[in-house]
């Protein structure tokens, strides 16, 4: 499908939730029920799917999808939103499934304890759905989270494009004028919520999330699919205050475990950035010493391939490489201040052959050590 190349970048982000955007521009909160009436750009809901439409054997792509319905456009950014809206307010997806709260139970919800602060709005999933995009040019007024399982998805958001693979999140801060839909060769299996509420920001930020730094990495598994299933269950159930709170807790429960996951994953990187450093301080004072891949896993408190592999990443090299490249520096420094024999600096760098020393010498610096010494 490729990104949309429509959308303006710059634009002001739109009023924030509850109080704290009441004070920025002196509105009433209820105000900001509007949301419920407003028409936006979604997905299908229960309502339109038992509309009587045959559900389609096969997915369109958005071009066909428009073709059925006499419409032709040459590029995305041509299509009026309001195109858009009807046609895909059809039932043209292929195993589709979506709760949606509609206005009234939206506006009294937000004045109420619980589901003020945080209130699943709309909740989906839809798979392989070609032909999938979104357009929404002066944003939304709920904070959008899609969870990409198969296939790829991309959203273009202030003049930025993401693309959105499997196991990926991309969630979109309320009020952002955003555009994202199915990648056109391998359209996104995904789940989508959307919510709002006086608090609704406070996840975001709570999760690192921008508008600039929209898409994080979310592994599948079974806890996961297990949640989002929960969601969806509770809130599709009879719409009472009771079923509404607990999908709010549900959700609220989701967010702050992905966040844990997250902070702890970020923990054990951390830890693991520190014990490498620890172990190239060591080869550092220890230039002289003996030194083996099972010794420096051993001072990093890892298995030899799992510091290997950690090493790499942060060095780009094997550590006993880099541990050698430290030794002929350290040789280049010799070679040049003092006037130690060529062997003694090997033997001093724990090279007890030198000739090997020699060879390792040329084939990191490209010359012998005499030929360096000798500035030739």
């Amino acid at each position: 499908m490729g990104v949309l190349r429509g959308a303006k970048p710059g634009l002001e982000l739109a009023r924030r939730e509850g109080e704290a955007m009441a004070a920025k521009h002196n509105r009433p909160h209820k105000e900001m029920l509007r949301q419920a009436e407003q028409p936006q750009s979604e997905e299908l809901n229960e309502q339109d799917k038992h509309r009587g439409w045959e559900r389609a054997e096969r997915s369109w792509t958005l071009h066909e999808i428009l073709g059925k319905y006499g419409l032709r456009y040459d590029h995305l950014e041509d299509i009026p939103v309001s195109e858009i809206r009807r046609i895909q307010i059809q039932p043209v997806f292929k195993d589709f499934r979506s709760f949606k709260l509609h206005g009234p139970m939206i506006r009294h919800a937000l004045t109420q304890p619980v589901t003020g602060e945080l209130l699943v709005t709309r909740i989906g999933y839809v798979t392989r759905a070609a032909g999938h995009y979104i357009p929404r040019p002066e944003g939304s007024l709920d904070h959008v989270f899609q969870y990409c399982l198969e296939g790829q998805g991309w959203c273009e958001m202030q003049g930025n494009s993401w693309k959105v693979p499997p196991e990926h999140v991309i969630l979109i801060p309320a009020g952002v004028p955003h555009y994202y839909g199915a990648d056109e060769d391998d359209p996104w299996t995904h789940y989508w919520i959307h919510f709002t509420g006086s608090r609704a920001a406070y996840f975001t930020e709570l999760l690192g999330v921008t508008a600039e730094n929209p898409v994080f990495r979310l592994p599948r598994s079974p806890h996961v699919l297990s949640s989002l299933e929960s969601i969806y269950s509770l809130a599709n159930l009879p719409r009472v205050t009771k079923h509404l709170v607990a999908a709010s807790g549900a959700l609220a429960d989701f967010l702050g475990r992905i966040n844990l996951e997250r902070i702890s994953k970020n923990t054990k990187t951390e830890l693991a950035e520190k014990r490498v450093e620890e172990t190239i301080d060591y080869m550092r004072k220890n230039l002289g010493q003996p030194c083996t891949l099972n010794d420096l896993a051993r001072i990093a408190c890892m298995s030899p391939t799992h510091y290997s592999n950690v090493f790499r990443r942060r060095e780009a090299c094997p550590p006993m490489e880099y541990f050698n490249r430290l030794r002929v520096q350290k040789a280049c420094e010799l070679l040049q201040g003092t006037n130690l024999q060529i062997q003694q600096i090997a033997h001093s760098l724990g090279f007890n052959d030198p000739f090997y020393f020699s060879r390792l010498f040329r084939g990191l610096v490209g010359k012998s050590p005499s030929d360096y010494r000798q500035g030739r």
